[in-house]
């Protein structure tokens, strides 16, 4: 065999591969993107009925050392999507959920006579993102003699749903699901089914669920 057949040979070999792996990923593209879509589809239909049903979130969230807040009821939700162009089509980009649970127009007082005290609690209410406002108690001489803290008993669950064509699964990142904060989960696309989605309710509305065996330590990007 002379050179140039061994070169064009080389050449056959790689552009198989590269046809291959271009296959590959073209599946595997139209997997993730069929299952967002079954997510939307699955999430905007469930948060239709919860506008009706109004339910009661049982999880304590809790603001150490502050507050719990527990019980909070369904108060307004929104879902909304993007999509962007990837191999000649317009495939999702993002599923993005927006659930508020409680009414702002309840308070729940806390006072507090020590500097170190109250700041402990601005700190921490901050850092929870739970909003809240303060009052100064002052004395006849106009001296500051304690703080009064009004705490909305309201908190937001955020949900981003985003597709990961590299590993083809769907990626979760929730703030305020399973408690204040951020969880991050990662579901791979052969996986994800309405099984999946209603364990994903569950979860949403403070149910026992299996949906926590995706939860993953991952960042999402």
């Amino acid at each position: 065999m002379g050179l140039l057949d061994d070169l064009k040979k080389q050449a056959e070999t790689v552009q198989s591969q590269q046809i291959s792996k271009s296959a590959m990923r073209e599946e595997m593209l139209q997997q993730v993107d069929e299952k967002m879509k079954l997510s939307f589809q699955y999430l905007n239909e469930l948060l239709k009925h919860l506008v009706v049903l109004k339910p009661v979130n049982p999880v304590k969230f809790s603001v150490p050392g502050v507050i719990d807040l527990q019980n909070l009821q369904y108060g307004e939700s929104f879902i909304d999507s993007r999509k962007s162009r990837v191999a000649n089509a317009d495939v999702y980009d993002l599923i993005q959920i927006y659930l508020k649970w409680g009414s702002p127009a309840t308070k729940v007082t806390l006072d507090r006579d020590m500097p170190a005290t109250a700041q402990k609690v601005r700190d921490a209410l901050f850092a929870s993102g739970i909003k809240f406002v303060e009052d100064e108690i002052k004395s006849a001489r106009s001296s500051v003699t304690g703080w009064k803290f009004g705490i909305e008993s309201a908190l937001v669950t955020d949900i981003l749903i985003k597709p990961d064509l590299d590993q083809g699964r769907l990626m979760f990142r929730a703030k305020n699901l399973l408690r204040l904060g951020i969880d991050d989960f990662a579901v791979p696309a052969p996986e994800m089914s309405e099984g999946v989605l209603e364990e994903f309710a569950k979860t949403l509305l403070g149910h026992p669920s299996a949906f926590q065996k995706y939860r993953t330590v991952s960042p999402l990007r």
